[in-house]
């Protein structure tokens, strides 16, 4: 048997295993270049694996404490940006707002101020790289977290009786939401907003 998949520079020959035999890969010249240039980057690559959210995952396994404290340093260098950037528009801080993303990852402020000052506000998040980068980060990692609690919990229940477990928990049955942060009486807290 034998089975070609091509994947833009990379072609593979597979051959089914058989006694006695092994199995043979080949690679195209692109695929080749492409090999040896990742060799010459894999410094980048180990990194990259270091500095994996702060480091977590070094010793191997990345614990729900290590993407808590991730989730809650990047949260909180977004609400910093955020206070900053209030204050910088001159935005009260008994204002109620509410920021998330729309499907293209832009900013999306929904509040009660003017629509002035709304507007500045979008404008002025939008352009801060710094503050894309926490929100975005923080919202990832809090959805991680909140993934791997859930889980947690699934296996615990699903341990002492799987039928009440899948019950419980909705298995086959997603839910969807975005992580928002949400400012009022100069209060800042990131929370899950359901779809």
């Amino acid at each position: 048997m034998r089975a070609l998949l091509f994947c833009e520079h990379w072609r593979y020959t597979i051959r089914q295993r058989l006694p006695g035999k092994n199995d043979v890969v080949t690679l195209s010249d692109e695929g080749k270049k492409m090999a040896a240039l990742g060799s010459a980057n894999s410094s980048l690559l180990i990194d990259t694996e270091i500095n994996f959210m702060d480091g977590a995952g070094k010793d191997g396994v990345i614990t729900l404490d290590e993407i808590r404290a991730f989730s809650e340093k990047k949260f909180n260098a977004a609400k910093d940006i955020l206070a900053e950037t209030l204050s910088q528009l001159g935005i009260p801080s008994g204002s109620s707002i509410t920021i998330g993303t729309d499907e293209e990852g832009v900013f999306r402020v929904d509040s009660d101020l003017s629509a002035q000052d709304n507007d500045r506000l979008e404008t002025a998040l939008n352009e801060h790289s710094d503050f894309q980068q926490a929100f975005m980060k923080s919202s990832s990692s809090f959805s991680l977290l909140d993934a791997g609690e859930k889980h947690t919990e699934f296996s615990q229940a699903y341990a002492q009786d799987p039928m009440a477990a899948v019950a419980r928990y909705g298995i086959g049955n997603p839910s969807s939401g975005e992580y928002v942060i949400q400012y009022a009486q100069g209060q800042t807290i990131q929370v899950l907003k359901t779809i």
